[in-house]
């Protein structure tokens, strides 16, 4: 006691202040989703949801193997040199659709069975990413002290828990609010519901304004599968962070940090690159090639997950006894290297395979091999390169450098 004041106020002021930033947060947060839901309710004659998938896939989403459409569009712009050719077509088309209605009516049925088979593979994939929590977990736990080894495995799981809340909340809104405008996934359905932009519109569009906590446009079979898979590559860059802030981070920083990057940082560039958003359309507005193109999430992933991490650790600094008095660096070994041998071995998922279902429209075997294929040679050949120099400048092969390679790659 000093004064007659308890000696543990401090303490409970230091959290009364952190528990009325987090609510601040909550009730802005609460706020742009009242203001999304009131633009949203402003717009007539907007495309049902289809929350069963009952509805979702018919000929229209029907190819062939080279990816020509089953079904013929009309014509609309009647000055086109190449109008009396097309409209040609069509007209066969629909007397030969009158001549043979069953065929028509099969056609949707494959249509509605592709859409299922896409949801089913980019389920699949999705679930294989969420399960990289596992691996980061074992990872980064492994190489630090082990002491800390409950409080770090306690931020993985946080991590996982608080940013998929703030993700549902508004995060996907404001990503793929408005993905039907210039993004379409047709390979689920075409998501017709999310087409409409929070802030620009267009080409010009920086934030999408549909979804917010996976109702009304955003209670769709298409939306709802998208949203599933879309979240784990969220998940993807709040765990990169876990390992660059480890050993010096308090509990409910690391809980704003994951709600900040589920809620706005991921989401918004996001938005830019994957849902429909100005940088995907440079290529358009601007002439450049085409566009902003990230398959796999090279940038919208690592990057952002990268970069957060790196302004991080900047400003919480080297942890606590990391320097000597004469700024010599003290060791801090690995206390569980079975931990990173099986934490190294469970990240390495590969994510590349189930955005080809998600973002192409043909050719999908064929990316998806790609695409796995490359996901696993780019780490693995890191590693072997890493471990040669590791090798080359000791008496002994240490298995710690090629891992934390692998930590930072992923």
């Amino acid at each position: 006691m000093d004064g007659g004041r308890d000696e543990n106020t401090e303490p409970r002021v230091k959290k009364r202040s952190q528990l009325s930033l987090l609510g601040r947060a909550a009730l802005m947060t609460f706020a742009i989703v009242a203001l999304g839901g009131l633009l949203t309710a402003c717009f007539a004659d907007e495309p049902a949801p289809d929350p069963s998938g009952a509805a979702t896939g018919d000929k229209t989403v029907t190819f062939d193997a080279p990816g020509n459409p089953f079904v013929v569009s009309p014509p609309t712009d009647p000055s086109a040199p190449d109008y009396a050719e097309k409209k040609k077509a069509y007209d066969e088309y629909q007397a030969q659709l009158a001549k043979e209605p069953l065929a028509g009516k099969l056609a949707d049925h494959v249509g509605h069975l592709r859409v299922a088979t896409n949801f089913s593979w980019t389920l699949l994939t999705g679930y294989l990413v969420l399960f990289m929590q596992a691996g980061f977990a074992l990872l980064t736990c492994g190489l630090v002290r082990k002491k800390n080894a409950g409080h770090l495995m306690m931020l993985n799981f946080a991590a996982y828990v608080f940013a998929f809340l703030a993700y549902y909340a508004v995060g996907y809104a404001f990503q793929f609010g408005a993905v039907a405008v210039n993004a379409a996934p047709v390979n689920l359905g075409g998501t017709p519901t999310l087409n409409h932009f929070l802030l620009g519109s267009g080409q010009w569009g920086f934030l999408g304004g549909k979804g917010f906590f996976l109702s009304g446009p955003g209670y769709d079979a298409g939306s709802l599968c998208l949203t599933l898979f879309e979240v784990v590559f969220m998940e993807t860059a709040g765990y990169i962070i876990v390992g660059a802030i480890c050993e010096r981070i308090t509990f409910w920083a690391f809980l704003a940090a994951e709600m900040f990057m589920g809620a706005i940082l991921y989401p918004v560039f996001g938005c830019w690159v994957w849902g429909g958003g100005w940088l995907s359309q440079i290529g358009s507005t601007l002439n450049l090639g085409h566009g902003y193109v990230d398959f796999a999430g090279s940038t919208v992933v690592h990057a952002v997950g990268g970069f957060a991490a790196m302004a991080l650790a900047v400003i919480l600094g080297p942890r606590l006894g990391k320097y000597g008095p004469d700024g010599k660096v003290k060791v801090f070994p690995a206390h569980n290297l079975a931990f990173v041998v099986t934490g190294t071995a469970g990240a390495q998922k590969n994510r590349g395979p189930g955005r080809s279902t998600v973002h192409c429209d043909r050719a999908l075997d064929w990316l998806s091999l790609r695409a796995g294929w490359n996901d696993s040679l780019r780490p693995n050949a890191a590693r072997r390169d890493l471990g040669v120099k590791v090798w080359r400048g000791q008496s002994r092969f240490d298995l710690r450098p090629p891992l934390r390679d692998r930590a930072s790659y992923e």
